[in-house]
């Protein structure tokens, strides 16, 4: 019964680990529609980091998140409190947008990852593989 009982709990943690697994950019670029509007875990490398503030004072951070000679662009409310650098291995937690009107302007393929409640958006730092 044991037995049993961790073979069960270990393929549950196997299932898990590979839930938790990030999608690429290219994964998500292949297919915006699958994705649009939904929380998606988004592996890759920051370029293009800006923290700025409107014309109206309101603070927001943009950057690229590369990966196989694609890009998405990540979006947030306000500056982050530990900002991360071009070059920098990432992993981001947000809702995606396959497109996104606002005002004028369109947005496509944009994950936005400001603060929201009950939600665990965000931009994790991971190490630089070694050469």
């Amino acid at each position: 019964m044991k037995t049993k009982f961790i073979s069960i709990l270990a393929l549950g943690a196997v299932l898990v680990a590979y839930a938790a697994a990030p999608l690429t950019v290219g994964q998500v670029i292949k297919e915006p529609k699958k994705y649009d509007g939904k929380d998606v875990v988004v592996k890759g490398t920051v370029s293009e980091f800006k923290a700025k503030t409107s014309k109206a004072g309101n603070k927001y951070t943009v950057f690229k998140l590369k990966g196989e000679n694609k890009e998405l662009s990540v979006y947030m409310r306000d500056h982050m409190a530990k900002p991360v650098k071009n070059d920098d291995l990432v992993v981001v937690t947000g809702q995606f947008a396959a497109e996104k009107k606002v005002g004028t302007q369109t947005f496509k393929n944009e994950i936005d990852i400001s603060k929201k409640e009950g939600k665990k958006y965000g931009v994790k730092l991971l190490p630089k593989p070694k050469s």
